[in-house]
Parts: structure tokens; C-alpha cells; sequence
């Protein structure tokens, strides 16, 4: 989607799991999405090495949850893929947003 004023996203940064001894971390912008309710985005990712190995991911967030000073935030929840034999789970929100960009 292009990035016009009917668009936005999110910044995010978070922790995977813990699976076989380590973790990583992801910090990185949502797709695009319009500015209209019950709006969704992805998180395409791809987090640090650690292990020797990364991991890549592409989670739809949840819809947009409401903030009581305005702006909204979107729940992050799923896996990455498979590297060195496993996997990690991400639960996460985004950062709020209210500016469209």
C-alpha cells in the first residue's frame, strides 16, 4: 500500500520466546494500513542472530484496540518460522499510533 494521508503504521519492539536456551529480538514498522476501524497490519520481521541463526515471520495483528487518550495499538501473536529446529512465539503489541502519515 502506498503511504498517503488515508494510511498509517506502527513501530514495534519485542522479545521472542525462550526455545533452546535463547531468544531474539525484533524491532522494526507494520505495514501500511487505512485509517478506518478494525483495521489490521503485518509484522514482517526478521529478528537478530543469535545462536549462530535468525528467524523471519509475517504475523497479522490483531484489529485495533482503542486508547482512552486517543490513538490506537494492535496485538502482536504468532510464530516465526523454522530455523536450527525450531521456532519462537511472539505476544506483543505495537507502539500507539494517532498520526496519520
Amino acid at each position: 500500500m502506498s503511504k498517503d494521508k488515508c494510511c498509517h503504521r506502527h513501530s514495534y519492539s519485542c522479545k521472542t520466546s525462550c526455545n533452546c536456551g535463547h531468544d531474539h529480538k525484533i524491532k522494526d514498522k507494520t505495514t501500511y494500513s487505512p485509517n478506518r476501524p478494525h483495521h489490521i497490519h503485518y509484522v514482517e520481521c526478521c529478528t537478530t542472530r543469535e545462536d549462530g541463526h535468525r528467524h523471519y515471520c509475517m504475523i497479522p495483528t490483531s484489529i485495533d484496540y482503542p486508547c482512552p487518550d486517543g490513538g490506537h495499538f494492535h496485538c502482536i501473536r504468532g510464530n516465526t518460522d523454522i530455523a536450527d529446529g525450531h521456532t519462537h512465539c511472539i505476544d506483543d503489541a505495537t507502539d500507539v499510533s494517532d498520526v496519520c502519515y
